[in-house]
C-alpha cells in the first residue's frame, strides 16, 4: 500500500512540476559549513585544478549555493531528506568539491520535513529539469521505490547514502562506516558510563524517524550487543525507542520526558546529530546527572564533552563522505561503474574504491572507520566540522 501510495504521489508530482508549478521554499538548504578535511587532518577544498569551462563559478559564501558551471557540463544533485541537520550542509561542502574538481554543475536540494512525501516532491522536479545524477539521503528505505526507478528509467544516476533506500531504489549506496560497528560502540560507550561490565543502570535510545533504515540499523545493532552480551548487561535496562524525527523541537521534548520519566536514567544514546544535540541541552538544563552519547558534531558537542555531559560521541569525516557520494554519481553517470560487484568508483583525493555487497542485498563502496571523540582528542577536530 505504501508503494502504491508513493507511485500515486510520484506521478501526480510529475504532472504538476510539468505544467510548472514551484514546490516552494522549504526545498532550497540554508546554514553555514566549515573547511574541507579528512580524517587525519585538513585540508582546503581544491578550487584551482579542475577543469572548469570559462564561465564563472556560483557559490557565492553560502555553503548550501548551487555550483553552474557550464550548461554543457552534467549536473548532479544531493537530495537531503531534512534541512535540520547540519552535518548534511558538511557533507554537501565535499559534494560540491568533488564537482568543481571534474567541472560539474551540483545542487542542494532538500525540505524542512523529513518525509518521503516530500523527497518524492522534490526527485520529481528534479527528474522534470533533466538532471543528470541524484545523491539522496533516504527518508524512507521502500517508499521512494517509484519515483528513484522512473528517475533510472530515464537515464538518471541514482545513488542513495548516509540512509539508503532499498536496492530495487537505487544503482549503488555509499556507506560512511560499518553500521554493526557504530551500533556496537555506542553501547559499549553506555556500558562504560555505567560502570562496565556486570553494572546497574538504565539506557534510553533517543534515534531519527522510525522510517529511517540507518538509524534503524544502528539500533538493532546496539540491542544485539546487548543480547550476544548478556553478563555484561545484565543488570542493565534499555528503555524503549524514542524517536525524535531528527528535528530539534521533537528530539528535545523526547529527551525532557526520558528525563521525567525515568529521573534516574544513567545515559541517553542518540545516533543522530540533531538528537545527541538536543538531549545534551536537556540535560544541562534540567541539572541532570545523566550521560550522553551517540552520533554528534565535534564542533557542536566540544562543550558538552569538556563538561562530562557528552561522555564521546561517534562520526566519519563528512566532507569525504559527501565527496564520495558525488564521486560515485558520477562515475554511475559516466559509465566507469554499473553499481555491480567489483566495479571501480574512481573518487580524486580519495583514491579508488571497489563496489563490495551489502547487507541488504545490493552494493556499496564504503568510506571507512569511525572516529570516536573524547576529552582527549576533541580538541583536534572541534574546529574542522
Amino acid at each position: 500500500m505504501k508503494k502504491i501510495l508513493a507511485l500515486t504521489l510520484a506521478l501526480c508530482m510529475l504532472f504538476t512540476s510539468m505544467v510548472g508549478c514551484s514546490s516552494g521554499s522549504d526545498t532550497t538548504a540554508a546554514g553555514t559549513g566549515s573547511n574541507t578535511s579528512t580524517e587525519a587532518g585538513t585540508t582546503q577544498p581544491d578550487t584551482g585544478d579542475a577543469e572548469a569551462s570559462e564561465e564563472p563559478t556560483e557559490t557565492n559564501d553560502d555553503p548550501t549555493a548551487d555550483l553552474q558551471v557550464s550548461e554543457d557540463a552534467p549536473t548532479y544533485v544531493m537530495v537531503s531528506k531534512t534541512l535540520s541537520d547540519p552535518v548534511f550542509i558538511d557533507m554537501y561542502i565535499g559534494f560540491r568539491e568533488f564537482c568543481e574538481s571534474i567541472g560539474a554543475n551540483c545542487m542542494y536540494r532538500g525540505s524542512d520535513e523529513p518525509t518521503a512525501e516530500k523527497e518524492i516532491e522534490i526527485i520529481t522536479q528534479l527528474m522534470a529539469q533533466g538532471v543528470d545524477g541524484l545523491a539522496v539521503i533516504a527518508a524512507d528505505f521502500d517508499a521512494l521505490e517509484p519515483v528513484l526507478t522512473q528517475a533510472m528509467g530515464q537515464g538518471i544516476a541514482v545513488v542513495t547514502f548516509d540512509s539508503a533506500a532499498n536496492p530495487d531504489s537505487r544503482q549503488l549506496h555509499v556507506e560512511q562506516a560499518s553500521i554493526d560497528l557504530v551500533g556496537r560502540d555506542q553501547m559499549k560507550s553506555a556500558l562504560e558510563i555505567i560502570g562496565g561490565p556486570g553494572a546497574e543502570g538504565t539506557v534510553g535510545i533517543l534515534s531519527a524517524q522510525p522510517e529511517s533504515q540507518l538509524h534503524a540499523d544502528w539500533c538493532n545493532a546496539m540491542l544485539k550487543e546487548v543480547e550476544d552480551n548478556p553478563e555484561d548487561f545484565a543488570n542493565v535496562t534499555v528503555l524503549p525507542i524514542a524517536y525524535g524525527d531528527d528535528l530539534p523541537d521533537k528530539s528535545t521534548t523526547e529527551a525532557q520526558a526520558m528525563l521525567q520519566n525515568y529521573p534516574d536514567i544513567d545515559v541517553i544514546i542518540s545516533p543522530t546529530t540533531v538528537g545527541i544535540l538536543s538531549a545534551a541541552k536537556v540535560i544541562q538544563d534540567m541539572g541532570s546527572e545523566c550521560k550522553v552519547t551517540g552520533v554528534g558534531l565535534p564542533s557542536e558537542m566540544a562543550p558538552y564533552i569538556e563538561s562530562g555531559i557528552c561522555y564521546d560521541c561517534y562520526l566519519w569525516n563528512p566532507y569525504d563522505q559527501g565527496y564520495l557520494a558525488a564521486a560515485s554519481v558520477n562515475s554511475i553517470s559516466t559509465g566507469e561503474s554499473t553499481g555491480a560487484v567489483g566495479d571501480t568508483v574512481t573518487a580524486g583525493r580519495l583514491g579508488e574504491y571497489t563496489v563490495e555487497e551489502y547487507y541488504d542485498g545490493g552494493t556499496q563502496v564504503l568510506l571507512g572507520d569511525p572516529i570516536r571523540f573524547t576529552k582527549e582528542n576533541i580538541g583536534e577536530y572541534k574546529d574542522l566540522f
